[in-house]
Order: C-alpha cells, then sequence, then structure tokens
C-alpha cells in the first residue's frame, strides 16, 4: 500500500468526530441563557465548521463584543459536559493508521479550540494518532489556510505533497488558499454540492472512498 501524499491533514468536527450532539447542546444552552429566541435545527448545524463568534454573529445578530461573550457561555458547557458528547466516525482511524505504517505525516488543522480537540483525543485513546494539531489556543482568529500552512510548517512537507480532508466549504477554501490538494467528505455536515462548489479535488462519502483516492 502506498498513499500519494507525504502529509495527510484532517479538520476535526464533522471529518474525524461527529460532535454535533455537543456543539449543539452548548449553542442551546448559550441562546437560553442569553434570553434568545431557540435556533432552528438547519442554523445549529451550520455551527459546524466556522469559528463560533462567526457563527454568533451570523445567526445571532450580535455584534463583535457580544458574539465574544456568547463564546464564553457556550465554553461554560462545552468544557464541562459537551466535549464528552461526540462519536468517532466509522472507519477513521483505520485510514490514520494505515496512513502511519506508511510513514506518512498525519496532522489536523481545524478552527476548534485545541484544548477541545486534545482532550477528545485523549478521551478516545486517539492522542498519538497526529504528528501534529493545528488549531486556535485563544479567542485570536485564525484562518483555515493559515492553520494549514502552519501545519505543514510543523511536519516539515511541501505543500504539493499534501491534502487536506474536511466536510465544509471552509476546509476547501483553506486548502486551495494553502495551495494543496483536497478531499471533501459528505458524511459530516456538507454536502456534496457545497463542497465541489468550493473547489474539491476530490469527494468522498465514506472513510473506505477517502482510501481509495489516498492510496494506489
Amino acid at each position: 500500500m502506498v498513499c500519494k501524499y507525504k502529509a495527510v491533514l484532517f479538520d476535526f468536527d464533522g471529518t474525524f468526530a461527529d460532535t454535533g450532539r455537543g456543539v449543539f447542546s452548548g449553542v442551546a444552552y448559550t441562546v437560553k441563557k442569553l434570553g434568545l429566541e431557540p435556533l432552528s435545527q438547519a442554523a445549529l448545524r451550520a455551527f459546524i465548521g466556522p469559528p463560533l463568534t462567526d457563527s454568533f454573529k451570523l445567526h445571532l445578530g450580535l455584534d463583535e463584543e457580544e458574539a465574544l461573550s456568547a463564546t464564553d457561555v457556550f465554553k461554560e458547557y462545552y468544557s464541562a459536559q459537551g466535549v464528552y458528547e461526540f462519536d468517532v466516525y466509522d472507519g477513521i482511524t483505520d485510514i490514520i493508521e494505515n496512513l502511519r505504517a506508511c510513514g506518512v505525516k498525519t496532522g489536523i488543522a481545524s478552527t476548534k479550540p485545541k484544548v477541545f480537540i486534545e482532550e477528545i483525543l485523549r478521551k478516545t485513546g486517539c492522542d498519538g494518532y497526529f504528528d501534529c494539531i493545528s488549531a486556535p489556543v485563544s479567542e485570536e482568529r485564525v484562518e483555515k489556510s493559515e492553520l494549514i500552512a502552519n501545519a505543514l510548517n510543523a511536519l516539515g512537507i511541501e505543500k504539493e505533497k499534501a491534502v487536506m480532508i474536511g466536510d465544509r466549504h471552509f476546509d476547501i477554501e483553506g486548502a486551495i488558499g494553502a495551495e494543496v490538494d483536497s478531499i471533501g467528505v459528505t458524511y459530516g455536515y456538507g454536502s456534496e454540492d457545497e463542497l465541489k462548489k468550493a473547489g474539491a479535488a476530490h469527494v468522498a462519502g465514506s472513510a473506505e472512498e477517502i482510501g481509495n483516492i489516498l492510496f494506489d
């Protein structure tokens, strides 16, 4: 088994783990505590992918300061309970194990706070699966393309030999901005249409299909 790439980067929410239950509960907790009207299921699903502050501004009509305060409220719930409400997608750890067995570098490039990613990986026993985690460590906004570039720099791999895997258009647009190949996955929170419109080089509906793209 030979991989076409020397580095494979994964988004986290909606790609490695289905964290929707915890995120949706955290948003609902925030909305209720702020005394606002409950969001629709479609609006809740849209919170997977972009930075939380952006989603709070877009879906609740908050300004920057209010969105930052809402994010703090969200973290009250998420850090205590929501972070543990998740499932790892079927077959994804098998793909990572196969990559590492081939000597391929693996990493995460995500806008999810790094502390939460590390806790979920620890909880699942997957904390040794990745060579680097490129994710925010503070409230400062970091573009997806920058997170991808930082990951490749940490791994010491050229962009021409890397691929980014993600479930939303943000992941694909970030990959294009960082000038790396991309695989959009439809088992997460983005549609095939969304991913193709964003310019995904490949689209996969399962871990098995990811493997078919990665390996010769």
